[in-house]
């Protein structure tokens, strides 16, 4: 162990030198006495003269003298390191007794975990010890959504709104869990709670800029707190949606009949490729509130009743005739894809145009994108996700208008801006303006 600046000189050099400077202080007084005894003698034999003598004897009393303090000041300085040792002796000491308390302490620490550990082998653990472990709760999902909806802008708030929306949900196998026996039972309820991941929620530059408050478009530009609104823009983005289920299909996908599994289901609002997090079944006695006990804002009493007028053209009719006469699998989720296979073109084609003035009637918007479909700025095609696909025409050469994908359907239409809004809080919203459908298009052809 390294030893510090001042042990280089410990009691015992310092007694070495105190007694030195006692011995040569000695020999000095002894010669300064002997001077003064042969006093006569040396003053007879040199011829010196007594004054001569003299100073020399003050000179040695004075320097006696200061070796006597130089003396006192070496006996401190010997105590000092003397009391610093001991110091350092102590601190040592200690320092072994911490090491030795902290050793044991350690011992104690471990024989601790050792037992929790032994504990948790009896006692499975808990969401709240991953939580406190990692600081977070990490969820898997548990399937995927399918659906007839690719982009997020004119996707309905509420799939229930839109009965005739369709899609699917494909259950993705988890450890060795069973898909098919997690599914048992499920084909005797008639709807399904969905928990979900808005995955396509856009994310701002600054992770601290959270907005508490919210525009719904419902309410014309006014705000309200946003654990008071349906939004997607949410602390955490999860989300809840009821739908109906229309079949199980289960699909045997090898030789070790591992199967595929997937719930076709309707009325949705959920986009493509939607991770699912969970599924829970529907039961109305404990899932709904008698219509007496429920409370509403008047601003979402008066958006469920408000819906756009959408007007379909005989131009667009006869072109979603064509498509379906053309090529019975055109469409990915109707006709011969749909739930019905042996439904008929007429009965497939009523089934669409219904699901399309449904989505576009409901098609709520901020008031940004509102303005952009006035205009005739919006165009679904142009989307990142619509991007790269084949396409076997594309949208009428008509200025001023929007498109809509839905399936592998184009829909060219039109908005204008209601003079007559029943709400006050309409005016600017959108949310009664009239949809015109000019042309339908193949957007994509299914393979």
């Amino acid at each position: 162990m390294m030893m510090p600046a001042w042990s280089a000189t410990t009691p015992g050099s310092t007694a070495l030198a105190i007694t030195a400077a006692a011995a040569s202080a000695v020999a000095i007084l002894s010669i300064a006495a002997s001077s003064g005894e042969a006093f006569s003698f040396s003053a007879a034999a040199d011829g010196s003269s007594p004054k001569c003598l003299q100073d020399k004897l003050r000179r040695a009393e004075e320097r006696c003298k200061q070796l006597e303090s130089e003396v006192a000041k070496l006996h401190a300085e010997a105590k000092h390191l003397k009391e610093q040792q001991q110091q350092a002796a102590i601190t040592e000491q200690t320092t072994y007794d911490r090491s030795s308390t902290n050793t044991e302490q350690d011992h104690q620490y471990d024989e601790t975990i050792t037992i929790q550990q032994k504990n948790r082998k009896q006692r499975p653990p808990t969401i709240e010890d991953e939580t406190q472990a990692d600081g977070g709760i990490f969820l898997k999902r548990v399937g995927t959504i399918r659906s007839i909806y690719r982009l997020c802008v004119g996707t309905p708030r509420q799939g229930l709104l839109a009965p005739n929306a369709r899609g699917y949900i494909e259950l993705e196998k988890i450890g060795d869990s069973s898909l098919a026996s997690s599914v048992i039972g499920l084909e005797e309820y008639s709807h399904i709670w969905i928990i979900f991941i808005f995955h396509l929620n856009t994310k701002s530059s600054n992770p601290k800029r959270i907005k508490s408050k919210i525009s719904p478009p419902a309410l014309g530009g006014k705000k309200v707190g946003l654990y008071a609104t349906r939004s997607p823009h949410r602390y955490n983005p999860m989300g809840i949606t009821l739908c109906k289920i229309d079949r199980i299909e289960k699909v045997k996908v090898n030789k070790n009949d591992e199967e595929k599994v997937i719930i076709h289901i309707s009325g949705l609002d959920l986009v493509d490729g939607t991770p699912v997090l969970d599924i829970k079944p529907f039961v109305p006695t404990y899932d709904s509130v008698p219509m007496d006990n429920v409370k509403l804002p008047s601003w979402v009493e008066g958006g469920l009743a408000t819906k756009r007028n959408v007007i379909v053209s005989q131009d667009a009719q006869n072109d979603l005739l064509e498509i379906l006469q053309h090529n019975k699998d055109a469409l990915q989720f109707y006709g011969h894809h749909g739930c019905e296979e042996s439904s008929s073109v007429q009965e497939t084609m009523d089934y669409v145009l219904d699901c399309i003035s449904q989505v576009l009637a409901i098609d709520v918007r901020s008031n940004f994108q509102t303005r952009k479909a006035r205009e005739g700025k919006f165009q679904a095609e142009r989307a990142k996700r619509l991007q790269g696909t084949s396409s076997t025409t594309t949208a009428a050469a008509v200025t001023d208008v929007c498109t809509q994908q839905l399936d592998n359907l184009l829909i060219t239409y039109t908005v204008d801006e209601t003079s007559d809004a029943k709400r006050s809080s309409s005016v600017g919203s959108g949310a009664e303006d009239t949809v015109t459908v000019l042309s339908i298009k193949l957007l994509l052809e299914h393979d």
